[in-house]
């Protein structure tokens, strides 16, 4: 079951990280938060704004037969979270993945949505005005018969916000809100290396500096005979135009996961090697993945041993950076689990420190963010071994 589950979660957009209690420090830098949970509640993603104002976003399993997936959205006021009531599309599955906010009165999710039991999804954006939140349109993304998406959203400002994903045409995806509509901004889609065919490729995660200097990455994905193999994406905004930025270990079977930018000589972005037939070098294939970038050219930072992924990234400050990743598999209940670590960045080195766990081993969070004042938020879902998933959220404080 538990197998399943993760496919499937994985395939609505997710990354996921399974939490297993180890013991690595004797005490635990993360608190259990209690979250509000109906029917089946997955959150996606989290993003805090101050202290006393932070977004968990996800979606839930809505009653009768016509209702499907419904997006959920819940607000942390300082002290307790609170479910938000959001709009419901009758006979269509909704999920909302990415959350930003710029203000109390100004906040965008983003996700996908689909019909019932259909394979085709489309893109979805939903506002968040102070009152209430309310599904706004998002352009066509495209043409073609690929899942369409949008993964995270970056809001700067009630008029102006950054989408990013997947369209149609399984190329990769970036839209912005300019206070009246969105529209699709064009990117340049990634070219594979000879002897392979390209398949498609998506912008998972995006990060801003400010409106001239924004960050988003992901992964490219080709076709070699019959095997896959993934490269790793990285796309600069300037202000005018979307590119293509060189990662330090672009011809290597690696895609990226999450991305934080913090000044312009300052950002990193996370994620993981894959084994397959591409890969000559066997340097990062089932390895962690870490990448700085100091202004010029992204490089390979080491990250601790003994990790296969790190999913999401998150800073607080240049010397505070949260981050949650992979150990091996280890097996709970008879099924192979990857066991969560939390990583966390002092300025000098990484390192791996205690991750928050819920009351099942079989717990993913899909969701990480970090304050300036060393506060941290970590969201996901505990899955029952019936299937049932729970909203879970952990809090750190320094």
């Amino acid at each position: 079951m538990r197998h399943r589950l993760i496919t499937a979660a994985l395939a609505a957009g997710g990354s996921l990280v399974l939490l297993a209690g180890t013991a690595l420090a004797a005490a635990p830098t993360w608190t259990v938060v209690p979250s509000v949970n109906p029917s089946a509640t997955t959150l996606n993603a989290v993003s805090a704004r101050t202290a006393a104002d932070a977004w968990a976003v996800g979606q839930f399993q809505g009653t009768g037969d016509d209702a499907g997936l419904q997006i959920f959205a819940e607000r942390w006021n300082g002290t307790q979270w609170q479910q938000v009531p959001t709009p419901n599309i009758v006979r269509q599955d909704e999920r909302l993945l990415g959350v930003s906010a710029s203000g109390p009165n100004d906040a965008w999710a983003v996700g996908n949505t689909n019909m019932i039991s259909f394979a085709s999804h489309d893109t979805l954006a939903a506002h968040w005005d102070g009152t209430a939140w309310t599904i706004v349109p998002t352009p066509a993304a495209a043409s073609g018969g690929r899942l369409a998406s949008l993964y995270d959203v970056a809001d700067l400002s009630p008029a102006s916000a950054w989408a990013v994903g997947q369209g149609k045409d399984a190329r990769p995806l970036a839209e912005h809100w300019d206070g009246t509509a969105w529209s699709v901004v064009p990117v340049p889609t990634p070219t594979v290396p000879s002897g392979t065919s390209f398949a498609n490729a998506a912008l998972s995660k995006i990060s801003a500096v400010s409106a001239t200097d924004i960050w988003a990455v992901g992964t490219t994905t080709a076709i070699q005979g019959v095997n896959v193999v993934r490269f790793t994406l990285a796309m600069h905004y300037n202000g005018t135009a979307w590119s293509i930025v060189k990662m330090a270990n672009t011809a290597e079977p690696t895609g990226l996961n999450g991305v934080t930018a913090i000044s312009a000589n300052n950002a990193w972005a996370v994620g993981n090697g894959f084994n397959n037939v591409h890969d000559t070098s066997a340097s990062v294939a089932n390895k962690a993945v870490i990448e700085h970038w100091n202004g010029t050219a992204w490089s390979i930072v080491a990250s601790p041993a003994g990790l296969i992924s790190v999913d999401r990234i998150s800073a607080a400050s240049a010397t505070d950076i949260w981050a949650s990743g992979e150990a091996p598999l280890q097996t709970i209940g008879g099924t192979p689990v990857p066991v969560a670590r939390t990583l966390h960045w002092d300025g000098t080195a990484w390192s791996v420190l205690p991750g928050p766990t819920g009351s099942d081993p079989n717990t993913a969070v899909t969701g990480l963010s970090a304050l300036p004042s060393g506060e941290a938020w970590a969201a996901g879902a505990t899955f029952s071994a019936t299937g049932a998933a729970t909203a879970f959220i952990a809090h750190h404080t320094p």
